[in-house]
């Protein structure tokens, strides 16, 4: 049987395993991580932004599940401690440099209108504890949840939704806030619920 790419393999076809390999190697981003290096978190990260996980726990479920399949992304197992060692260690400015080389291949309309399609999601908890009697209580405080949408390039909120403090981060904020259609939304989550 002839073997063909997945999908998710196609998608990561751009990025170049020598370049990325150099800019690992310029900021020594695999010097704690013996067995999980930077091509197999450049992986997890992208199929978590891709697949809207947001939380550790449900990363290594969904991708363990399934694991036999990435055999031809060069990549294994994860390990929910291990993921969370390599985000505090490895350098930032490796996944920086790998998107600024696959933001240059991109034509220069796209590049304008890519600008153009990105908003930011964040869930934001305002504890309210003794102040207020009328605030749910999640089980650790009394208060509520603060949901917006941030514009980047105009550099402000562009909507906002308030909901109870038990809510589940970017999630529920995807169903209450007004995105357009066709915006392409990168979801920053402070915290695993």
């Amino acid at each position: 049987m002839r073997f063909g790419d997945s999908i998710f393999g196609q998608l990561l076809k751009p990025v170049s395993r020598v370049q990325l390999a150099a800019t690992v190697s310029r900021h020594d981003g695999n010097a704690y991580d013996k067995t999980f290096k930077s091509w197999d978190h450049m992986v997890a990260l992208v199929f978590a932004q891709l697949a809207g996980i947001d939380s550790l726990r449900e990363l290594e479920a969904i991708w363990n599940a399934n694991s036999h399949h990435h055999y031809h992304l060069g990549t294994g197992k994860l390990a929910r401690a291990t993921l969370s060692d390599a985000n505090a260690r490895r350098p930032v400015a490796i996944f920086a440099e790998t998107f600024g080389r696959l933001s240059a291949l991109a034509n220069r309309t796209l590049r304008r209108e890519g600008a153009q399609m990105l908003r930011l999601i964040d869930a934001t908890p305002i504890p309210l504890d003794q102040l207020v009697s009328w605030a749910d209580w999640n089980g650790r405080t009394r208060g509520l949840k603060l949901h917006v949408v941030y514009d980047p390039g105009a550099d402000h909120p562009i909507d906002g939704k308030r909901c109870d403090a038990g809510s589940r981060g970017a999630d529920r904020g995807r169903r209450h806030l007004r995105v357009r259609q066709g915006l392409l939304q990168l979801c920053l989550v402070d915290k695993a619920p």
